[in-house]
């Protein structure tokens, strides 16, 4: 279960937040420790011995220098010693205790001018529980008082509700910084749950886009990524269905030629036929590679492109015209917006007798109208015959070595220029193909 558990990102990241926890909790009671704090201790020590030693220091120093021998002498006691020397033997240690000492001398008493100095003098002396000295200037002497360190139980500032309540911050720390990642983990996990769901079955289901900026963004690249993922599987799917359907009626025809024994007879149409195949297999896997995006873009005269698509389909007999300005400056890729705009042409030429060319400037947008007087399409399937390998009803499909991609290809090319395409009707028949660019993005 702990090995679990620590193999997960919130293990991992819970381990490394009590540990650090502990690690500042065990420092920071080492520093209170070890270094001498800036305010006086908590008592008992070394409050009493204090008093004792900064009131025989200040009546020293009051009484004649004659007399200071006698109080000297009577203040000695067991545990403290006192006397007056000319040169006295300082200790060079200074341990907690004594810095202790010294604190509470110098905060405390410091309105009575008391110039003492602590020192530490573990097994120095007659006796080696007097293991405290204090050193006070008293005329031209000095006065050497020790006095034994306090034998009391006490932790300095390290109290026990001290020391409870670091422990209490730190658990609370954690605990904070734990339900914080869990908030944050949680549509990581999620995230990845549909991830998995998303390999074993495509079922296509958005996300909610929650977390942190990072996850978020990482919760729109996955449900863009499995809306191509989607996409391209049903176009994958629509594909071997059309194909196959499509497929069928000239394989059918050249089994025959060649089972009557007429293949030689039927040598040009079982080459149209297969010419017509090869068309339509190149259509789909054209569209499915998705090739016109590898072009680099360029500045174009989408004007002049126009133009010359017009004059060349009617040097092919098709009544083809161009209305618009003859310059229209745009950065585009030009191979595959003339493919774009050919299959509308090429629609419209089909399904109708004539064929115009609008373009203009609308705003910040160039539009461009392919309007041609054939039947239409009704507007409940206008959207439908945009999606790849739909087709109307065969009698309006009849197109040879068409699988339905035109208007499906004219999307994706419009899409890669951040334009719209729209089929709208056209009065008093026809259908308008309207394709709109933004002009501004052409001219970055």
């Amino acid at each position: 279960m702990n090995d679990r558990l620590l193999g997960t990102m919130l293990g991992q990241i819970l381990a490394i937040i009590a540990g650090a926890s502990t690690l500042t909790f065990l420092l920071f009671l080492l520093l209170l420790s070890t270094f001498s704090p800036t305010i006086p201790p908590a008592p008992p020590w070394p409050w009493p011995n204090a008093y004792r030693i900064a009131a025989l220091i200040e009546g020293i120093h009051a009484i004649p220098e004659r007399d200071r021998a006698l109080v000297v002498a009577a203040a000695t006691r067991p545990g403290l010693s006192v006397r007056l020397t000319q040169i006295p033997t300082p200790c060079g240690a200074l341990q907690s205790d004594a810095r202790d000492m010294q604190t509470v001398l110098n905060t405390e008493f410091h309105d009575l001018m008391l110039d003492a100095v602590v020192h530490s003098c573990d097994g120095i002396g007659a006796d080696p529980r007097e293991n405290i000295q204090i050193l006070a200037k008293v005329g031209d002497q000095t006065l050497e008082i020790r006095t034994e360190r306090s034998s009391n139980i006490r932790f300095s500032m390290i109290t026990l509700p001290f020391a409870g309540a670091l422990l209490f911050l730190c658990i609370a720390v954690a605990a904070m910084s734990a339900w914080a990642i869990s908030r944050v983990i949680g549509p990581l996990r999620r995230l990845s749950e549909k991830a998995d769901s998303f390999g074993r079955e495509i079922a296509v289901a958005a996300i909610e886009e929650e977390g942190p900026q990072e996850i978020r963004r990482a919760a729109r690249a996955f449900n863009l990524m499995q809306e191509r993922i989607a996409r391209s599987v049903q176009d994958r799917t629509r594909m071997l269905a059309a194909i196959s359907h499509d497929l069928r009626t000239p394989l059918t025809r050249m089994r025959l030629q060649l089972e009557t024994g007429h293949a030689d007879n039927m040598r040009g149409r079982m080459l149209r036929d297969i010419g017509l195949m090869q068309s339509m297999v190149t259509s789909a896997l054209a569209f499915l590679s998705g090739s016109f995006d590898e072009e680099e873009k360029e500045w174009l005269d989408l004007g002049a492109l126009l133009s010359t698509l017009c004059d060349e389909f009617e040097e092919a007999g098709a009544a083809v015209r161009y209305e618009g300005p003859e310059q229209i400056r745009f950065f585009c890729r030009p191979n595959a917006m003339a493919r774009a705009v050919t299959n509308l042409i090429e629609n419209g030429c089909h399904f109708g007798s004539e064929v115009t060319i609008s373009a203009s400037t609308i705003g910040g947008d160039i539009v461009i109208d392919v309007q041609d007087d054939g039947p239409g399409i009704p507007a409940q399937r206008r959207q439908e015959v945009i999606e790849p390998f739909v087709r109307l009803d065969p009698s309006r499909s009849d197109r040879p070595g068409s699988v339905g991609l035109g208007l499906s290809i004219v999307q994706e090319i419009v899409r890669a220029h951040d334009g719209t395409l729209t089929l709208l009707d056209r009065q008093p028949n026809g259908l308008i193909a309207r394709i709109t660019l933004p002009l501004s993005r052409g001219h970055m």
